[in-house]
């Protein structure tokens, strides 16, 4: 399934659906909405965790 926000990895065969903020895994499966998704630090504006870029 191809998203256009949401960022969704694939850890064998498993989907992971990352913060856009920070990166971190917030839940795992394939039936989440195409919108930005956010944890709840970044969403209070406390994240200090950094996007890792990769793949």
């Amino acid at each position: 399934m191809n998203y256009e926000y949401a960022i969704v990895r694939t850890e064998g065969d498993i989907a992971i659906l990352l913060c856009n903020g920070c990166g971190i895994k917030i839940a795992e499966g394939t039936s989440h909405e195409d919108r930005e998704h956010y944890c709840t630090l970044c969403m209070s504006g406390n994240c200090k965790a950094k996007f890792k870029k990769g793949g």
